[in-house]
């Protein structure tokens, strides 16, 4: 048996049993870290946001630049124009 299909039982015919809630604890405070997670939210809420303007994407965009190159409909494989955009920034 599963641990997923005990999750699923659970959830769906006993939503309050006290085994499903323990296991929701425990994810929440090992595997997330919600902690961890609340105190670093807490120390970026002090900190000053610098908004700076550049002239090509840093490279913390490039994520959302693969992410929007592939979902363009195109010849190339997503290798093709992920190295074809690399390309072109190193000529700028």
């Amino acid at each position: 048996m599963s641990s997923s299909l005990i999750f699923e039982v659970f959830s769906k015919y006993e939503p309050n049993n006290l085994l499903l809630k323990q296991a929701e604890t425990e994810v929440l405070d090992e595997q997330l870290e919600t902690h961890r997670l609340a105190k670093t939210l807490d120390r970026l809420r002090q900190l000053t946001l610098v908004w700076q303007v550049t002239k090509r994407p840093s490279p913390f965009a490039f994520p959302l630049l693969v992410e929007r190159l592939n979902s363009r409909l195109s010849n190339e494989s997503l290798l093709e124009r992920v190295e074809r955009m690399k390309q072109q920034w190193e000529k700028q």
